[in-house]
């Protein structure tokens, strides 16, 4: 194991991102019968993964370990099967936590 994915704060917070999507996906089938304070708590565990994920992309980003450049080429090759090729991480992230907040901004609570 390379330095990088070798760091037990990397694998602290690779489990934690883990465990955050493993609760969000065990219950986004639920999403359209929650009541609109379940959706908007759902949509602020989401930002919240969100913002996990651009700490780890930085950290891919800024990492000289082989291991992080490999993971971060594999994180782009997904993004691009996904339809969006050529275009920044980041602004990824700030567009999907844009479309959270308009989306909770449009809920009753």
């Amino acid at each position: 194991m390379g330095k990088f994915l070798g760091s037990k704060i990397i694998q602290e917070e690779m489990q934690d991102i883990f465990e955050s999507q493993k609760d969000l996906y065990a219950v986004i089938m639920k999403f359209s019968s929650m009541d609109d304070k379940e959706k908007k708590e759902h949509m602020l565990k989401l930002m919240d993964l969100i913002d996990k994920q651009e700490v780890m992309w930085t950290r891919l980003s800024l990492s000289d370990d082989p291991e992080a450049k490999q993971m971060k080429e594999k994180i782009q090759l997904t993004s691009a099967a996904m339809g969006f090729n050529e275009v920044n991480m980041n602004t990824i992230f700030k567009n999907m936590r844009q479309t959270l907040e308009n989306l909770s901004d449009k809920l009753h609570t």
